[in-house]
């Protein structure tokens, strides 16, 4: 424990000298993988209020996803950089910590350190060591990205501060010198729940952050001018729901749900009482902070209302409107508070700006009015001018040193100019637009050159609206693709959407499917939809296209567990030629070449189906099923490989598999693992290329279960970069090739499409002229275990080898018939004068632990093998060995404790056995025997046991032994005649074959 007192929890480790061992990971000797994807351009915006947007100088930033986009604008030209801050990210300069908190940490802050508080201001507890905590202390995969939700530059330019969503995140400070940084200068983790918005004061010398309402606190840091670094000055609670917050001079505001608040920094702070420690802990140098002093504003005939935007006008005033169109004075004069209603707007008022003298105020609806300050001020109703245009809806608003730009519902931002002559707004010019996709996009796909609009790749809605772009995230071309309307009586409010888009050679032909199944066939020339059918009852699933000089092939697959296929004919009209049935729902259909059909379904198999055509008539196709490939688990995506003869299958087990299409067989499959290497995800939209001669073969793939873009080498399975950005799923992934620059994009159901460039080059790769590697790295000992585990099948491809003349293992011993006359008289003979066979043979007891079996027949023993059961209890002790001291019971009784239990055991075995002998199972000689000397000797046992012992009755032990010895031996004669008898009806002839047994066999036959 620290012994700071405090009612945080510690988020450091102490300085304890037992650490605790890290985590050993199979790839720790690996050192940290170089960044393969590197940020080039965001298009869209999240943006959605004003404190998601900032203008300062020539520069503004919004947020896009997970980033913060920051244009600088020269003109008509402006130039992208982007901001983020990975999980893992160690900032440039710690975060001082609080009194409240523990002493002088030994690391950063991070943001998942709230999961180990207990209770993060409210807790009456000491502070806890992290290593002491029992939570899982690495990030988990929900946590890898937050979503950026406001942001604030400094009012000099040097400085952006971004807050980030969730929970557990955190208050990042950039350095804008920087040209783009995944690097923060500082980060802090104060807050719990979301942080709803961040301010930077007039002189850059505080910065306010302001949680939500569930985290309820406001902080104020002190920023370090000269570095950036932060350190917590004030701090207090503030427990309603925000949705702006300014600086007016040296107070800072925050305006939201019936709330307007002003809270005073109070520089000079003085020391207060100390919080209470715990009994016998001090801390005599700890600096006890001033809570943050805040006053409510009197809103009059305003309690009702919800305050969406403020803009501040000097030190002591500023304006603050409502969202049902008042626009109020905020006078701080002399720190009396006062807030007057002067107009109303007359339209719902979203975001408010300030430029020299004169405010504009923008609306959900897309209104844009001028409020002129010197009126406003003084409260006449004359200072709304004019409305000077209609938008689409704004969402926020700023000003540049000659420009204007807005952020509407379309998610597009526009970049609009002034006059010079009468410096008013000018919106009949067009503007400089960084466009965006109104709805959220829906998928993605690369377009092949050349092409009519030369655009790169291609994006849709759920609309229908269908969007051409280039790598530089200009658009070149769009369409409307034309949607079938929904009508059920059963499901009213059922709305059709476009679900899938796919492109054919050159884009001379765009194929789009629904949430119907409706897939239709649209010429891009013309725009006319040359092609209607219903393919599937419900929504598609995939469609893919292959076009040669010889064929035009489209397949289809949808929710209906079928698969349909179509082709273009010699007259140029779509076909459908075949429907594939398939007992659970098809994921995904390929057509890699003219002959060949791949699907793989939610029943674990991979199937591939032939084209074929007939002789006489070249357009009757039909598929046939050439063979079925089990899956490991259910698929999630497949592409193939860039030599059409192999496929990789991303599998729900978060594995990829390889099969060879020619044999059917599994080539490779490896885990879709971290850098780490203990963490893996499923990997959807798989892309493959092939190795050049510095790049090596590689898979493209994203993840929705941390929403990541990852690559792999497709050969090896090595896990090669992993990329963040969109904070919801990602629905698609492209690879756009083009000259040697190869690009990545990847679009968010967020609306925001991110162009990666990606560089695979690496010096070692395929070069000549590099230095020799150390002797250790060539030895045997570095290169990797040899592993080769053939299958079965390949098992069963080889012979086993002759058996060779040397020695072998001992043969199987087949049990030998027993002569019928000398089986039959031996038992006799036994039956009448058991004490004579006693003494001609001595008794003997085998233990259990020895196997019954024939002597070996090697030919190192010159014995012949028996020829009767008496030689074989030759190994067998004698008779005294029974009464000896040492041996008191074979080793199956040994483990029965005392004589008594071992007995009762007998007894039951015994009764189990007589339950056995009413069966017909035939029954060895040997084994009769064998059993007959083992009952004989037991009753001598037990007749020695009886002369020594006087504790048991002698008229018992007769008693006993009489009817053990009459009973065996008469069930023991039945079977043994019973045996003779059919033996003899089976084979009458078999006995006078032996050597030995003829006068047996002659006397059966004349029998």
């Amino acid at each position: 424990m620290a012994s700071t007192p405090s009612n945080r929890l510690k988020l450091t480790p102490s300085n304890s000298p037992h650490l605790p061992l890290p985590i050993r990971s199979p790839y720790r000797g690996r050192g940290l993988v170089e960044p393969r994807l590197s940020l080039k351009r965001v298009v869209g915006t999240t943006c959605t209020s004003p404190t998601g947007f900032d203008a300062v100088g020539s520069s503004f930033a919004y947020i896009a996803g997970g980033a913060v986009v920051v244009v600088d604008v020269d003109g008509t030209e402006y130039i992208q950089r982007f901001y983020r801050a990975r999980p893992t990210a160690l900032p440039v300069y710690n975060t001082s910590p609080s009194p409240y908190s523990s002493s002088a940490p030994a690391g950063i802050p991070k943001a998942n350190d709230s999961r180990n508080r207990v209770s993060l201001r409210d807790s009456t507890y000491g502070s806890l060591d992290w290593a002491e905590s029992s939570t899982p202390k690495t990030w988990t995969s929900r946590e890898r990205i937050k979503a950026a939700t406001c942001l604030a530059l400094s009012k000099e330019g040097r400085f952006l501060a971004v807050g980030e969503t969730g929970y557990a995140p955190r208050v990042l400070i950039f350095s804008l010198e920087d040209n783009s940084s995944d690097t923060p200068l500082v980060s802090i983790s104060e807050h719990a729940y979301g942080v709803k918005a961040v301010a930077w004061s007039p002189d850059s010398r505080y910065l306010a952050s302001l949680g939500s309402a569930n985290d309820g606190f406001i902080y104020i840091w002190k920023i370090d001018a000269k570095t950036g670094a932060a350190k917590l000055f004030q701090q207090n609670r503030c427990t309603s729901y925000i949705r702006g917050m300014i600086w007016v001079g040296n107070s800072l505001v925050t305006l939201g749900v019936r709330h307007i608040k002003v809270w005073r920094i109070d520089e000079a702070q003085s020391p207060s009482p100390v919080k209470q420690k715990f009994t016998g802990e001090q801390n005599p140098t700890s600096q006890p902070q001033k809570t943050l002093p805040g006053r409510n504003v009197l809103l009059g005939g305003l309690i009702e209302a919800t305050f969406s935007c403020a803009a501040a006008i000097d030190d002591t005033k500023a304006i603050i409107c409502s969202e049902t169109g008042d626009v109020c004075l905020f006078d701080d004069t002399g720190k009396q508070m006062k807030l007057t209603n002067v107009l109303e707007s007359g339209f719902v008022t979203t975001c408010v700006a300030i430029r020299g003298n004169v405010a504009y105020l923008g609306g959900k609806s897309g209104n844009l009015a001028i409020l002129d300050l010197t009126s406003f001020v003084k409260c006449s109703l004359d200072s709304l001018c004019k409305n000077v245009g209609s938008l689409a809806g704004l969402f926020a608003v700023g000003f540049l040193k000659e420009n204007m730009v807005t952020v509407d519902a379309q998610r597009s931002i526009h970049i609009w100019g002034f006059d010079h002559t009468s410096d008013e707004l000018d919106l009949k010019s067009a503007p400089i637009p960084i466009p965006g996709h109104q709805d959220p996009v829906l998928g993605i796909e690369a377009l092949s050159h050349p092409n009519a609009s030369n655009a790169d790749f291609y994006s849709w809605s759920g609309s229908g609206q269908v969007i051409l772009w280039d790598v530089e995230g200009e658009i070149k071309s769009s369409f409307k693709a034309p949607l079938e309307e929904a009508c059920f009586d059963d499901e009213s409010d059922l709305v059709n959407q476009l679900a899938l888009v796919r492109a054919t050679q050159g884009g001379k032909f765009f194929v789009t499917g629904d949430k119907l199944g409706i897939v239709k066939i649209i010429d891009f020339s013309t725009l006319r939809c040359v092609s209607s059918m219903k393919a599937h009852s419900s929504d598609c699933q995939s469609i893919t296209t292959f076009e040669d000089e010889s064929r035009f092939v489209i397949a289809t697959c949808g929710r209906d567990r079928t698969a349909q296929l179509f082709h273009k004919t010699a007259a140029g009209d779509f076909e459908h030629f075949q429907t594939l049935e398939f007992a659970a729902r098809v994921v995904q259909v390929l057509v890699p070449s003219a002959d060949k059909v791949i699907t793989c379904s939610l029943d674990r198999t991979l199937q591939v189906h032939d084209l074929v055509t007939k002789n006489d008539d070249p357009d009757a196709m039909a598929a046939i099923h050439s063979k079925t490939l089990p899956l490991k688990s259910s698929p999630a995506s497949m592409t193939m490989n860039a030599d059409g003869k192999s496929v990789y299958v991303s599998l729900l087990d978060r594995s990829i598999s390889s099969f060879d299409i020619e044999n059917g067989k599994l080539s490779n499959a490896f885990k879709c693992i971290d850098e780490s290497g203990i963490e893996s995800v499923v990997l959807d939209s798989l892309t493959s290329r092939p190795a050049t001669d510095r790049e090596p073969a590689f898979l493209l793939g994203v993840s929705n279960t941390d929403k990541s873009i990852r690559i792999y080498d497709a050969q090896t399975g090595t896990f090669l970069d992993r990329e963040w950005g969109h904070t919801e799923s990602i629905k698609g992934v492209a690879l756009v090739e083009e000259d040697s620059k190869r690009r990545v994009v990847s679009v968010g159901s967020d609306g925001t499409i991110m162009i990666w460039e990606m560089d695979l080059q690496d010096r070692s790769w395929g070069s000549t002229s590099r230095e020799p590697s150390p002797v250790k790295d060539g030895s045997t000992l570095s290169r990797p275990t040899l592993r080769r585990v053939l299958s079965k099948a390949e098992l069963a491809e080889f012979q086993r080898p002759l058996p060779s003349a040397g020695r072998r293992s001992p043969p199987r011993t087949i049990s030998k018939k027993r002569s019928v006359y000398n089986m039959s008289s031996a038992s006799a003979s036994s039956a009448r004068t058991p004490s004579a066979t006693l003494q001609g043979c001595p008794p003997v007891a085998i233990a259990e632990d020895t196997p019954c079996r024939r002597p070996s027949t090697d030919s190192r023993s010159g014995s012949p093998p028996p020829t009767s059961p008496k030689t074989r209890v030759k190994r067998r002790p004698s008779l005294p060995a029974l009464n000896s001291a040492k041996t008191k019971s074979n080793s199956n009784l040994k483990g029965f404790g005392s004589l008594t239990m071992a007995t009762e055991q007998a007894c039951r075995t015994l009764r189990a056995y007589r339950k056995k002998l009413s069966s017909t199972d035939p029954i060895s000689q040997e084994v009769l025997a064998e059993l007959d000397q083992e009952l004989r000797l037991t009753a001598v046992a037990l007749g020695d046991r009886a002369t020594r012992s006087k504790a048991m009755s002698d008229t018992i032990l007769n008693g006993l032994l009489d009817q053990y010895s009459e009973r065996l031996i008469n069930m023991l004669d039945e079977k043994l005649r019973f045996s003779f008898r059919s033996h003899s009806d089976q084979d009458p002839d078999s006995t006078s074959k032996r050597p030995g047994s003829s006068g047996a066999g002659s006397s059966n036959s004349s029998t």
